[in-house]
Formats: structure tokens, C-alpha cells, sequence
């Protein structure tokens, strides 16, 4: 048997699939199966992954897509390996990431969950900012109550621990942040640490659900983790484990209070998320949004000016920035 489960699950992912399945055969650390696992695409992601003829690969097809969460969490019921890790299909690991995180958890057996810090690149690989991440378990615990702490597709999880959770990933965040959910239940019950060398790309698309659509719930979810897990951390259980939500619901009704009281603040929100990843048209134009609803507000006509002078600044920036192949090496 393998040391590692890779599971890669994919939708519709024709343009990038084949970058990210080749990273991973040409790993350093080679003793693992990957399971490729269509959700029911409707492109060419299935002829994609049939291109491959390793002996560690295993394809999973399904007609109709049930999305990631319900489809990884099937899945994950059948890996057997001491190891396992959920990676993205347009996402890119650097050569030697899988033997050095795999490396750390032999050494350090109390270790449950090891990410790494990460590069972010735009839809052509380009670079776009890089992600540090700390290798100190004591400062992730605390930081993790306010900015997430682990990249999920970068995870490495020790398959014996995962098991002690009562989920894995869990519906309530079916749509987006599920991997961030189920760091947080990591880290709130056992050790984990990142590499902090960057060894990871991850690819920022444009059409994704988050970057397409910043809704409400989208703006509350890492306070809603945060919020889970101080729960935990006080009670043992969360609002999500208790038969009654009914505190996980007063503190969604006061924040839908807070932006009810600035109509604009949904949108700058997202202007500023959009313009973080530069994806600068869309932040151009949720600040426009923001000026709609508020024209004469001076957060909102900061935002637009703000929004529109960086994005020239990143325009003229791309044209000397690094490919992310140039870091393969």
C-alpha cells in the first residue's frame, strides 16, 4: 500500500487540469496513488485526465455533479493510506513539496496537518503575491481566530487523526470555505504546522464562485469559522455539533444588521477582495457598485480612487513579474 492518498477532485476544469496532474507525477516523493475524481464536468476534463498512463493514478467518474463538498467527503471514507491530502485541479505544487511536508510528519508524529506556505499566480501563471504561513503551532492556534492559517489544497493529514473528527467536510459550507472549516476543527484539537517555504500555486480564476458572486454570507464566512471555533475552543462544541443554532443565528443577525445600516459596505468589501488577488476588473466594478448605493460617501469615492490607481500600478508591474514556472526549479 501507498503512503499517501492524493484526491483530486474536478469540475469543468479542461483549461488547467493537465498542469496540475503533471506537478504531481513529477513529485520528488513518489509512493502514493492519485485519485482523480471528475464531479460530473461537461467540458473536456475527463479526455484531460485520460491522457495520463501512470500506474498511480486511479479515475472516478460521476455523471452528475454534487459539488465538491459532498463528492470529497465520499470519497475520503475509502482512503486506506497513512497519509491523505485534497489538492485543486488548477492549482500547480512545486516539485519537492510532497517529500518535504511528508518528511516533517514522519518526524513529528504528534503533527496532524501540514500546509505550506503558498504563491498565488493569475489564470496565465504569473505571480501575484506570495502567502506566508507559520510553522508555529502556538501562534497559528491564536492566530487562526482571525486570518486563516492554512491553505487548504497545500494539507497533508494524518489519516488516523482525521478520523477522530465526527466530520469531514461539513454541508453547512458546501459552497464555499469548507477546507478552511475543517483546518479550523484541526487546529483546534491537534498540533499542525505549515512549511513556511512556499511550495504551492495557486491559481486565481476569475469565474470562480467566490470572485463571480461576493454575497453576504461569502463576507461573514471567515467570522463565522472564527466565531465556530471560539465556540470549541470554550464549550468542546460549536452551533454546528449542538441541536440548537440558535447562537450561530443571533450572530448572523447582528452582523446582517451592520450592513443593512451601509448598503455600500458589501461592496467595498468586495472591491477590496477583488483588488487583493487583482483580479482588478472586478473590483473596479464592485466599487462602482459601492458609489451607487452611496455616491457621496468618502469610503466609497476613496475605494474607487484606491481601486482604480492600483489597478494601474498592476498593470504596469505584470509586465516584469515572474511565471511561476521560473520557481520549478
Amino acid at each position: 500500500m501507498p503512503k499517501l492518498t492524493l484526491i483530486m477532485p474536478a469540475y469543468n476544469a479542461a483549461s488547467f487540469i493537465e498542469e496540475a496532474i503533471a506537478s504531481l507525477l513529477e513529485q520528488t516523493f513518489t509512493d502514493f496513488e492519485l485519485w482523480l475524481v471528475d464531479d460530473g464536468s461537461t467540458d473536456a476534463t475527463r479526455a484531460k485526465m485520460e491522457l495520463f498512463q501512470d500506474l498511480r493514478i486511479k479515475r472516478f467518474y460521476f455523471d452528475e455533479n454534487r459539488g465538491r463538498v459532498v463528492t470529497m467527503n465520499e470519497m475520503v471514507q475509502y482512503v486506506e493510506t497513512e497519509y491523505v491530502t485534497i489538492t485543486d485541479a488548477d492549482d500547480v505544487s512545486h516539485p519537492t513539496r510532497i517529500e518535504k511536508q511528508i518528511t516533517l510528519l514522519d518526524q513529528k508524529p504528534e503533527v496532524a496537518m501540514c500546509g505550506t506556505s503558498y504563491w498565488a499566480m493569475d489564470e496565465s501563471g504569473i505571480l501575484i503575491r506570495s502567502m506566508n504561513l507559520s510553522d508555529d503551532y502556538n501562534y497559528i492556534q491564536e492566530a487562526n481566530l482571525a486570518v486563516p492559517q492554512f491553505h487548504g489544497p497545500t494539507s497533508i493529514f494524518r489519516t488516523r487523526l482525521l478520523r477522530e473528527l465526527t466530520e469531514f467536510y461539513r454541508l453547512y459550507f458546501r459552497t464555499n470555505m469548507a477546507d478552511t472549516d475543517l483546518a479550523a476543527r484541526v487546529v483546534d484539537k491537534f498540533p499542525s504546522v505549515n512549511l513556511t517555504e512556499p511550495l504551492y500555486f495557486y491559481r486565481i480564476v476569475r469565474t470562480s464562485v467566490s470572485r463571480k458572486e461576493f454575497s453576504f454570507r461569502f463576507a461573514l464566512i471567515d467570522r463565522t469559522i472564527s466565531f465556530l471555533s471560539k465556540q470549541r475552543r470554550s464549550s468542546g462544541f460549536d452551533s454546528l455539533q449542538k441541536p440548537d443554532s440558535s447562537e450561530l443565528e443571533k450572530f448572523i443577525k447582528d452582523w446582517e444588521v451592520v450592513y443593512a445600516a451601509d448598503p455600500a459596505r458589501l461592496h467595498r468589501e468586495a472591491a477590496f477582495y477583488h483588488l487583493y488577488w487583482k483580479v482588478t476588473g472586478s473590483a473596479l466594478a464592485s466599487a462602482r457598485q459601492a458609489i451607487l448605493k452611496r455616491p457621496l460617501a468618502i469610503k466609497n469615492l476613496f475605494c474607487l480612487a484606491y481601486c482604480s490607481v492600483m489597478s494601474l500600478i498592476y498593470r504596469v508591474n505584470r509586465l516584469t513579474t515572474k511565471h511561476y514556472s521560473e520557481l520549478m526549479r
